[in-house]
């Protein structure tokens, strides 16, 4: 059981599966078994990992009713919600998060880690299915009523939702085939459904997507903390050396955050929230709004721990010992974090300069 004591019918501590199956649902049940199943080790069993399952089904299903509330606008037709093109990058970013993980699941059934699979999809149709990709795409709403979604961005959309229940299914198999079929009309089962080799991920734009989900991060972290409204349209500038980085993100960051315009800058914004995202520095101008006294607290708790992790990661390349016997590829980490921390600090002392 959960306090690490063995089931036995004298302890009282052997859950009724009957039971189980008829509070949470037979997929609920078998899904919190397989979470918390790691191979080699003793199951510690939760009738809260039943809970999680259950949730987890809910979301699958909301997500589902939400795809399949959208109206699809006719091709040629002039009042897009969206080009397919402004959503191309959620399109690509998704096709590649699919094909990173698909590879790292089909690895991991293999080599019966059965668990880190389930973790893998989890985390697939939670956080970069229902939680990005949806908000970057789904159409936005006019006086109360959703717009017409592009046919290539939904034709885009329902592929990767049956590619995702397929991946759930050995784990989930009543779930995922009745979600598989209310999608869509459907002349195969998953059941019998074999899978396809999608190929390899494009490494460059899985990190583009991290920075773009890092930035609005950033944003709605820092409305949040000066009081601003989510939906407030404020302009965004950007100081970096890399503006080709944004090129593909641009669309969707705006519309995922909230922007009024995106532009570029050479110097310091005054008057401006500001926040460092990698080697970038973003200046959020909002005017009056702006708390310079917080927003400098902010700032320089984050150099503080900068320079403590730098300082560490320079007592480890200066360790000759460490550089002489750790591998090529573990050396070349260490002083890509050195590289990173160092330009990072460099940006905030910059952006401290413009709160002076």
């Amino acid at each position: 059981d959960k306090q690490g004591r063995k089931m036995s019918k004298s302890l009282g501590n052997s859950p009724e599966l009957l039971g189980l199956i008829e509070q949470f649902g037979a997929d609920a049940v078998r899904f919190g078994i397989m979470i918390s199943s790691p191979a080699g080790n003793d199951l510690l069993f939760d009738e809260s990992s039943c809970e999680q399952g259950r949730n987890f089904a809910n979301k699958v299903w909301n997500a589902l009713r939400l795809i399949k509330g959208w109206s699809v606008a006719e091709t040629g037709l002039a009042n897009f919600q969206s080009s397919p093109n402004q959503n191309q990058f959620a399109i690509d970013w998704f096709e590649n998060r699919l094909k990173k993980v698909k590879e790292e699941y089909h690895q991991q059934i293999n080599s019966f880690r059965l668990n880190e699979a389930l973790l893998g999809i989890y985390g697939l149709i939670w956080d970069d299915f229902c939680a990005w990709y949806l908000e970057w795409i789904k159409p936005e709403f006019v006086d109360g009523k959703s717009l017409p979604i592009d046919e290539a961005t939904y034709n885009a959309t329902i592929h990767f939702f049956e590619e995702l229940m397929h991946l759930l299914h050995p784990f989930m198999p009543f779930c995922s085939e009745e979600f598989y079929h209310a999608i869509r009309e459907q002349s195969d089962d998953l059941a019998v459904k074999q899978f396809v080799d999608l190929g390899k991920a494009d490494e460059t734009i899985l990190a583009q997507g991290e920075l773009l989900k890092q930035i609005v991060s950033s944003i709605r972290d820092a409305k949040n903390k000066n009081q601003l409204k989510p939906k407030e349209m404020l302009p965004l500038s950007i100081q970096t050396k890399d503006e080709k980085a944004f090129a593909s993100i641009a669309s969707t960051l705006s519309k995922s955050a909230n922007l009024s315009t995106i532009s570029f800058t050479n110097e310091t914004v005054k008057d401006a929230i500001v926040f460092v995202v990698g080697q970038h520095s973003f200046y959020l101008q909002a005017g009056n709004l702006v708390n310079k006294s917080a927003q400098k607290e902010e700032l320089e708790k984050e150099l503080n721990y900068l320079q403590g992790f730098l300082k560490s990661v320079e007592i480890k390349l200066s360790n000759e010992k460490f550089v002489a016997n750790a591998k090529p590829e573990l050396v070349a980490v260490e002083k890509k974090k050195q590289a990173d921390a160092e330009s990072k600090i460099k940006s905030i002392k910059e952006s401290l300069v413009g709160l002076n």
